[in-house]
């Protein structure tokens, strides 16, 4: 028996020979090298427990592992988790943005409009909180000046965006492609890109800081995101931490083959999807499909069960009296909807629709504390949370 079956193997890896020799050869290099691993994998010949999120937050510096935080998460309503990368892992991750750019045709002059507290800052890059006139005005500047026509930014944005060409009667045809990143990307977004960059493709990226891109999207079938399975083994499993069936949603857990920093083994992200099996023939790499985002936007019913935003993201999106909206959940049957309203609008019809909405969700004892603002907020590494669960743990 070599040394390498003697590793505990995730049963979606079996008929992998890649996944599966690059998951063994991490876990028993964790088993050697790895103070975090050493604690919470202490039998690898038996089925590795997952890693939550609450752990790594709880023993961050041990994951760690001597080694100096290059990156955090956002921590928008916890503590954000500190990363490192080895310089070897940073390659990988420059090869999947090449990668990417094969799959889409072939490199193009860009310019991005995102957080610059997470992004470098040069001559096409600009601050995503900047007002939407002046991003306008850079998109048509980057274009006219440097003949960019890829447009880099977060979904929320391009939304925003979106909307301010739809009001002003302006398009952006020039733009051959548009990049969706960091945010989940909901399903009116291609429709309503293809009114303001009618001749753009649309690219989306599916992320984290701890991670880089997990999976970018089939340019033949769009519905799917193929996983960079050349640095990652990514699992989506039950509740029960099973392996989900295709059509099944489940957490995605990650598994970093070549960080040996703050490693990463059988990580529960805190994010949804469902397994995929992409018909494209061209892209051989695994698929997973929907993917929900954040568990922290599963928004929790008295009787304990969960439910996707989406399901509330319509009734929001098609009140044409606001302009930003969030949900933040802080009590089993307390909501406060953040949101902005268009030009002074009057807000009784608005706040009406989304109580009636409420409480055919959530019951008859619901209640919502509207708070109007002129802009809900990024988090501090420029991502927007639509709806956010901020029910502590212990309550859920």
């Amino acid at each position: 028996m070599t040394i390498m079956s003697k590793v505990w193997i995730p049963e979606t890896f079996g008929d992998r020979p890649y996944a599966r020799n690059h998951f063994a050869s991490v876990v028993l290099w964790a088993q050697q090298n790895h103070a975090f691993y050493q604690r919470f994998h202490t039998d690898i010949s038996a089925p590795l427990p997952v890693i939550k999120r609450a752990q790594v937050q709880q023993f961050n510096d041990l994951l760690l592992n001597g080694h100096a935080a290059i990156a955090h998460t956002s921590g928008s309503i916890s503590m954000p988790i500190k990363v490192s990368w080895d310089p070897t892992r940073s390659k990988r991750e420059d090869q999947d943005v090449e990668r990417l750019i094969a799959w889409y045709g072939g490199k193009l002059t860009a310019m991005k409009i995102v957080a610059l507290a997470t992004h470098k800052a040069n001559s096409h890059t600009l601050e995503v909180g900047s007002p939407l006139p002046e991003q306008w005005a850079f998109i048509e500047q980057q274009h006219a000046q440097y003949g960019a026509t890829s447009l880099i930014s977060y979904p929320t944005n391009l939304e925003q965006l979106c909307h301010y060409g739809i009001e002003h009667g302006l398009s952006l045809p020039y733009v051959a492609r548009v990049t969706a990143m960091s945010e989940t990307f909901d399903a009116h977004m291609d429709a309503l890109l293809k009114r303001v960059f009618p001749n753009a493709v649309v690219v989306v990226t599916y992320s984290s800081v701890e991670c880089g891109i997990i999976a970018i999207r089939c340019p033949h079938n769009p519905q799917n995101y193929h996983i960079m399975a050349s640095k990652l083994g990514v699992e989506i499993l039950n509740e029960q931490d099973q392996p989900c069936t295709i059509g099944q949603l489940g957490q995605v857990v990650v598994t970093d083959y070549f960080n040996r920093h703050s490693s990463l083994i059988r990580y529960a992200l805190g994010d949804l999807a469902e397994p995929a099996n992409c018909p494209c023939g061209k892209i051989e790499f695994p698929a997973i499909t929907n993917i929900a985002g954040k568990m922290r936007g599963l928004l929790r019913r008295a009787n304990g069960s969960q439910m996707l935003f989406t399901s509330l993201s319509s009734t929001f999106r098609d009140s044409q009296e606001i302009s930003q909206f969030q949900v933040v959940q802080m009590q089993m049957h307390c909501f406060t909807i953040n949101a902005v309203l268009r030009n002074k609008a009057e807000c009784e019809t608005f706040e009406a629709r989304i109580r009636h909405r409420f409480v055919q969700e959530f019951g008859p004892q619901t209640e919502l504390l509207f708070n109007y603002m002129d802009s809900v907020p990024r988090s501090p590494g420029g991502k927007y949370f639509a709806a956010i669960c901020a029910i502590p743990e212990a309550e859920k």
